[in-house]
């Protein structure tokens, strides 16, 4: 990939695709404020929203201030997997779907799975700060906190929150977006891992005692 590519895919686009999102969030939360107390849903979807928001703002942040990679891999596959998984779940909103369930049970762990998995990605996400990258690259080797527990602990959120998000909806074609977000996610780990290994020889020692995504599954 050419340096410009490089630029564009690594910097330029995931700094306007997160600006563009930290607005759309924050347009959200204000709305949410407005229907505050209205039942319980409108507290759900209030924290959710500014869960979100603190999310990707955090992002935009590491993306201004962090500094030149010491070792990446661009080439088309890794930064097409990349690119499918940070973002694909947005798409959503050009997906026809069913009809969203209206079922407590169904709302209530849509709710639970979103909060519990955006707090999961912010929480790794400060453990990481200046070092994440959407494409493969190399800025530090993380070991500690929720990285003691897999190798991954922000994608591991994004797919509970993902989750979340498809579940009122989640016969069809949300089912599918979803599942091709998975494998993206999946997919995506090998190649940074791979950029890891070669950069960090102690990589491979914590590689071998700690999971990639799933505590003590996988």
């Amino acid at each position: 990939m050419t340096a410009r590519l490089s630029f564009f895919f690594g910097r330029a686009l995931p700094l306007g695709v997160f600006g563009f999102l930290v607005v759309i969030q924050a347009e959200l939360a204000i709305a949410g404020l407005g229907r505050l107390g209205q039942d319980w849903t409108t507290v759900a979807y209030l924290v959710n929203r500014l869960l979100t928001l603190a999310f990707f703002s955090f992002l935009f942040i590491m993306y201004m201030v962090r500094g030149r990679a010491v070792a990446r891999d661009h080439n088309p596959v890794a930064v097409l997997a990349a690119m499918v998984g940070s973002f694909i779940l947005f798409g959503m909103i050009l997906v026809p779907s069913p009809a969203r369930s209206e079922s407590l049970v169904v709302l209530t762990a849509s709710n639970l799975c979103l909060a519990v998995g955006m707090t999961q990605a912010i929480y790794a996400l400060a453990y990481l700060r200046h070092r994440f990258s959407i494409v493969p690259e190399a800025r530090g080797l993380v070991t500690s906190g929720p990285y003691r527990l897999v190798r991954h602990p922000i994608y591991l959120g994004e797919i509970l929150a993902g989750f979340g998000l498809v579940l009122p909806t989640i016969a069809g074609l949300p089912a599918i977006v979803f599942v091709v977000f998975v494998a993206a996610e999946v997919l995506r780990t090998y190649y940074e891992e791979r950029v890891l290994r070669r950069t960090y020889p102690e990589y491979a020692a914590y590689a071998a005692g700690t999971r990639r995504l799933i505590p003590l599954v996988f």
